[in-house]
This record gives structure tokens, C-alpha cells and sequence, in this order.
């Protein structure tokens, strides 16, 4: 049913969830994986400010997202599955859209942190809202 799945990281622990569900949705419809992890750039903190605690906050310009795949990938076991990796310094949500229409992805996985607060602009948001293929939003905490 789906040949092209795209699945958004941030290497967070919510993220990961998302990540899994795609796995075995990859898995199942022996489709390929299409990984992206989209790290903006920061802007300057404000006076006083503290280093954000988020896992897409700590990617600084040493990250090495391919080196987190392989193990994470490597622990869940996973080789088994097709994966592709893309990387950006785009917003999340921009990345992920403009990775599936490249790659004509089938489905968007994505988690569904921000949801709950309705922000404006959070990720899953954005994607299910303009993504032109099928998005599935993981329950992810």
C-alpha cells in the first residue's frame, strides 16, 4: 500500500516512538524509509536565557546525524529496512514536507508533540495540514 514513507526526527524520546511506528510500517508494506532531521538554525539566546533542554536544541554543527541512525537503527533492529537519510537546517515541518515531495512519498509519519497545546505552527500541524499524501500522527506520550 505505501512504498515511500517519510518520518521526521529530532532523535528525541517522543520522536523515537514516531520513528519506530514507521519502521514497522516500512517493514510491512516493504517500503523504503525516508529519515529527516531538520535542526534550524538557533538564534542568539536572550540575556539570561538557559541552552534549551530539547534533543533538536542540542544538535550543534559536530552533530552527526548519521552516526545516531546507524546506532538507532542498529538497536531496534532494523536493518532489515530500506532507510535513507536527509538532514536540514530547514524547520522541521518544511523539511519534512519538502523531503516527501521529492521523494513522492506515499505517507508522512510524524509524532504528536505540540498537538495537545494547539500551537500555532508546531510541527504535526503544519505537515497534516499541508502535506499532499497520507499523514499519520503517532501518540507518542
Amino acid at each position: 500500500m505505501f512504498a515511500t514513507i517519510v518520518v521526521g526526527t529530532n532523535w528525541s524520546e517522543t520522536a523515537e516512538v514516531a520513528l519506530v511506528k514507521a519502521l514497522d510500517m516500512a517493514r510491512q508494506n516493504e517500503a523504503r524509509l525516508h529519515v529527516v532531521t531538520a535542526s534550524p538554525p538557533s538564534p542568539p539566546p536572550a540575556s539570561g536565557a538557559t541552552a534549551g533542554a530539547s534533543a533538536a536544541a542540542s544538535m550543534g554543527p559536530d552533530f552527526q546525524a548519521d552516526v545516531v541512525l546507524e546506532r538507532t537503527l542498529e538497536r531496534l533492529g532494523a536493518e532489515d529496512v530500506d532507510v535513507r537519510q536527509h538532514t536540514s537546517t530547514a524547520e522541521p515541518a518544511d523539511a519534512i514536507l519538502s523531503v516527501a515531495g521529492e521523494v513522492g512519498a506515499d505517507l508522512i509519519v510524524v509524532g504528536n508533540k505540540g498537538m495537545h497545546r494547539r500551537v500555532l505552527g508546531s510541527t504535526p500541524n503544519t505537515v497534516s495540514h499541508r502535506a499532499t499524501c497520507d499523514v499519520l500522527i503517532v501518540q507518542t506520550g
